[in-house]
């Protein structure tokens, strides 16, 4: 499917996640440690698969000390994107956007080896 952005340097810069209700949220992918410079806005910390894959590892707002404890555990599960969504106007907005994203990952069950269950995970467009 053609882009607007085809064409464009920086295109790769931007991604798209698809949240459960279909709608896709227009995504900047960013250094983890820029996503603070964004307080409040919503992002996925992700990581990247060799193929390219972009995997949700956290979803929720870049500010305070959730979002740092956040941060630290993204890296350790090997995290290395901060995908920020810059389109949501005030907090309700934010906040539905939020579910969202997360209901589209839903719950990770951890199968009997304690390996996450990879049927239904957040993967960016």
């Amino acid at each position: 499917m053609p882009s607007v952005l085809d064409g464009i340097s920086f295109a790769s810069e931007f991604r798209h996640w698809t949240g459960e209700s279909g709608r896709r949220y227009l995504t900047r992918a960013f250094p983890l440690d820029v996503a603070a410079e964004f307080p409040g806005a919503p992002v996925i910390l992700a990581a990247v698969h060799p193929d390219g894959r972009r995997e949700a590892v956290w979803i929720g707002l870049s500010v305070g000390r959730r979002f740092d404890d956040a941060l630290a555990a993204a890296r350790a599960a090997g995290a290395s994107e901060a995908h920020v969504h810059l389109v949501t106007i005030g907090a309700v907005d934010r906040v539905k956007a939020l579910r969202d994203l997360r209901a589209a990952i839903g719950p990770r069950p951890a199968d009997r080896d304690g390996a996450r269950n990879r049927d239904r995970q957040g993967v960016a467009a």
